[in-house]
């Protein structure tokens, strides 16, 4: 049994981020696959589509071949990229609401996850979207304030940018265990969440930048290695098309179905990569809570006072 709430060593985070992961990765597949593969079915679609007519524009661009379609195909190109990342964002919020509703379950339930069925499931991945949507809009307000604070910096003084992204890139760590916060605990509000993040990443801020840089970078070699075959596609597509070779293999559809399959894939197994970072963010807040508050001492407190 991982227990939540206990304090960690950096290799006890580690390890038990992929201990959770191995004991139970046949439920989250199952789950995970349910929800994120038709999302995949869409992301390599779209991604296809902003990928080649942006390798089209750069080269048109560096030619410097100037059409009267260039403007409307930058813009796209652009559309593209804003259903990429709004499907990319769907793709977290339901892996973050299924991951951390299998967390809890797994803790709350005496076997665990065995035997453990979507019904069960739905509510708490519900709520648990909808309290990212509370966070998300919550962030991009903190971050459009930060753009008006650093344009403000920029009318005073050019370095005075460079230092307000310098603290930001320090702050970010203060802010990494709000989804947590905000998502196991039920009772606390937005304002709160944020508060609690400050304080427990200002006494675990060297943890959260160790366990987050490390996992962050196993994920990005992983999908970097999976998404390989997809993006030598894409690239030779444009580079024969560019010169005309468009006639050949390339635009036969065989190879088109072969690298939308591919896409598919990469988009796959990129959003499950992603769970490896959730979850041991998970631990680490758990850790925090531990070293902190004390969250198991005032529980067996108040379940002793019960009996």
């Amino acid at each position: 049994m991982i227990k939540l709430y206990r304090i960690r060593t950096f290799g006890e985070k580690l390890s038990d981020t992929f201990d959770f992961v191995r004991e139970n990765w046949r439920p989250m597949a199952r789950f995970l696959t349910y929800l994120l593969l038709p999302l995949s079915l869409v992301q390599a679609f779209v991604e296809t589509n902003f990928m080649g007519g942006y390798m089209d524009y750069i080269q048109k661009i560096s030619k410097g071949v100037q059409q009267s379609g260039d403007i409307s195909q930058m813009l796209s190109w652009m559309g593209s990229l804003g259903l990429m990342m709004l499907v990319q964002y769907l793709a977290i919020m339901l892996l973050v609401a299924v991951v951390y509703t299998l967390m809890q379950q797994y803790e709350q339930r005496p076997q665990r996850l065995q035997g453990i069925m979507g019904e069960e499931l739905r509510p708490d991945v519900v709520r648990l979207c909808g309290r990212q949507l509370i966070l998300w809009l919550t962030s991009f307000v903190l971050l459009v304030v930060f753009g008006l604070f650093v344009a403000l910096m920029a009318v005073i003084h050019i370095g005075m940018v460079i230092l307000a992204f310098v603290l930001l890139l320090v702050a970010i760590p203060l802010f990494a265990l709000v989804t947590p916060i905000f998502l196991f605990e039920r009772n606390t509000g937005i304002v709160d969440a944020y508060m609690k993040s400050i304080r427990l990443g200002w006494n675990t801020w060297g943890g959260i930048v160790g366990l987050g840089l490390v996992l962050f970078i196993i994920v990005t070699i992983v999908a970097s290695i999976v998404e390989t075959p997809w993006s030598i596609m894409i690239m030779l597509k444009s580079v024969l098309t560019a010169q005309g070779a468009e006639a050949g293999f390339v635009s036969s559809f065989g190879y088109t179905a072969i690298q939308y399959l591919l896409g598919v894939i990469s988009n796959y197994i990129s959003n499950l990569l992603m769970s490896l970072l959730y979850i041991g963010i998970a631990y680490q807040y758990g850790h925090a809570c531990e070293k902190m508050d004390g969250v198991t001492v005032d529980r067996d407190i108040e379940n002793f006072e019960t009996l």
